[in-house]
């Protein structure tokens, strides 16, 4: 219950919401349309459990917040342990930027934007591309050494 003031909290002050922003929700879709199909099963599986979305960073890093796991929704095989990020290249207008989805020790934990979401408001987006390429780097590892410098 207290967890639920919380995120009505975060909802108000705009931190966060218990739905997707259309950009959210297309990269996740071109994600997920990627994945191996029992994989993408599963993650919509996860995905129909309760969760909240946190925003952070102006929205450039949606993290999804479950309430609770179902047992035996974890990712088996290649996505089960570590991180994992599908890299969605979108194309709005002229431009064209990567987001990314991160799978997280065998779950669907977040995307990561480039841009905050304000840069998507009005705009039509399109997904260009999909591709998972193991050597691939976190905007939010990029935000840390910005903020906090190098370990």
């Amino acid at each position: 219950m207290f967890t639920y003031l919380l995120d009505g909290l975060k909802f108000v002050t705009f931190e966060g919401s218990w739905s997707l922003k259309p950009h959210e929700a297309m990269t996740l879709e071109a994600a997920l349309n990627w994945m191996p199909a029992d994989m993408a099963d599963l993650a919509r599986k996860q995905l129909s459990q309760r969760y909240f979305v946190e925003r952070q960073s102006h929205g450039r890093i949606p993290c999804f917040r479950y309430y609770r796991m179902e047992p035996g929704l974890r990712f088996n095989g290649r996505f089960r342990d570590g991180d994992h990020f599908i890299d969605v290249k979108l194309r709005t207008g002229k431009r064209k930027v990567t987001a990314k989805c991160v799978l997280h020790e065998g779950t669907v934990f977040g995307l990561e934007f480039p841009k905050p979401s304000s840069f998507f408001k009005n705009m039509t987006v399109e997904v260009a591309s999909v591709s998972c390429e193991e050597s691939s780097f976190s905007y939010t590892d990029v935000l840390n050494r910005a903020e906090h410098g190098p370990d």
